[in-house]
């Protein structure tokens, strides 16, 4: 109950719940962009496709934290007979944002990238066919692997006989239902996998842009230069992903090792980290789109002028 939550708890939890409603707004902006891009154009790019299916997935995501709170509140006991299945449904999408935030990140790497390297050449010439293949790829075999947790769940006990409590959730002897911690190992898989190589690109492309500017400010060129200060941008923004990445892997992380005991205030500390990057990423990706930074600016400037 929120009356038995203190102040800094109620703080937390506004927080909280803020950064969902800017991380729906913010991938749903990118969603309705794209998708009328593709309705207009009949045909899309293969990092629109990363792109679309990243901020839906996350959308989806968001809506279901959304819908799957305000069924707890409304009913209890509703919410714990259909819980299961909305576990289920979050964690299929949370392999797709990932798998999607993975391979953009490794998109915008070899197509930036200007290594002597056969390997980067090769994947450069490739890499808009691979793209859309990879995010397909990952996703059926992270499906398969994931249906043997869930054959395991359905089969631990009957379902008149299980009560269904999801990660997260204490039931009133403070005990947690073991079932679905048979999905924590998978989740932490490919959520460790994930993160292995979207930082290992994101570096790589970090890399690649310092040495970049470098060479320009060598060559005469200074600080205020248009090229020079939208490489320094980019940079930041990069360095940004790569902060609330770790701090999102970091949570996650300290989630499963058990660390933090639910109901407490760094458990809440936890899910404000968790849900902090899908937000900070959204906006990342508006400011590094010129098409969506224009629009954006463009919604923003006609709302100013209506007020």
């Amino acid at each position: 109950m929120i009356s038995s939550k203190s102040p800094v708890d109620i703080l937390i939890t506004i927080i909280t719940e803020t950064v969902r409603i800017a991380s729906l707004l913010g991938n749903g902006f990118i969603t309705v962009v794209e998708g009328h891009q593709w309705l207009r154009n009949r045909k899309m790019l293969s990092c629109d496709v990363l792109l679309i299916s990243l901020t839906t997935s996350r959308f989806v995501m968001e809506l279901h934290s959304s819908v799957s709170g305000l069924l707890y509140l409304i009913s209890s006991e509703t919410w714990s007979s259909k819980q299961a299945y909305l576990y289920i449904v979050w964690i299929f999408f949370n392999m797709l944002s990932l798998w999607s935030a993975t391979w953009l990140s490794v998109f915008y790497c070899v197509k930036v990238t200007n290594f002597a390297n056969r390997v980067f050449h090769w994947l450069k010439q490739r890499i808009n066919m691979l793209a859309p293949r990879l995010l397909g790829w990952s996703m059926v075999i992270s499906s398969i692997f994931f249906l043997l947790p869930l054959v395991e769940y359905f089969g631990h006990k009957k379902w008149d006989n299980l009560t269904l409590t999801p990660p997260g959730w204490a039931n009133p002897r403070g005990d947690l239902h073991k079932p679905l911690y048979i999905f924590l190992p998978l989740q932490l898989t490919y959520t460790s996998i994930n993160f292995t190589i979207s930082i290992t690109a994101s570096i790589i492309l970090l890399a690649s842009l310092w040495k970049h500017t470098r060479n320009l400010k060598k060559s005469g060129v200074g600080d205020k230069d248009l090229s020079t200060q939208v490489h320094i941008n980019v940079i930041m923004l990069l360095l940004c992903y790569v902060f609330f990445y770790f701090l999102y892997f970091s949570s996650m992380i300290l989630f499963v090792s058990k660390v933090v005991k639910y109901g407490t205030t760094a458990k809440q500390v936890l899910d404000l980290l968790a849900a902090t990057f899908p937000c900070a990423h959204a906006i990342i990706l508006i400011l590094t789109n010129p098409k969506l930074k224009e629009m954006a600016a463009h919604i923003l400037n006609i709302r100013q002028r209506a007020s």
